[in-house]
């Protein structure tokens, strides 16, 4: 396998476990805070892709 393909597999890896820190994350926040988690994730999306589309 190429030097490439592992360093772009290492970097998906890396993105899922990204994800799945954002989740944990925001179900925590909905949790301390008595918020429906799919509103949380929802107005994350919206900052997130507000802050993405700002930062280009």
């Amino acid at each position: 396998m190429s030097d490439e393909r592992e360093l772009y597999k290492q970097a998906m890896r890396r993105i899922d476990e990204l994800i799945e820190e954002v989740f944990q994350i925001c179900d925590d926040v909905a949790d301390t805070n008595h918020y429906e988690k799919d509103w949380v994730l929802d107005r994350f999306r919206e900052k997130f892709n507000k802050a993405r589309r700002e930062s280009t």
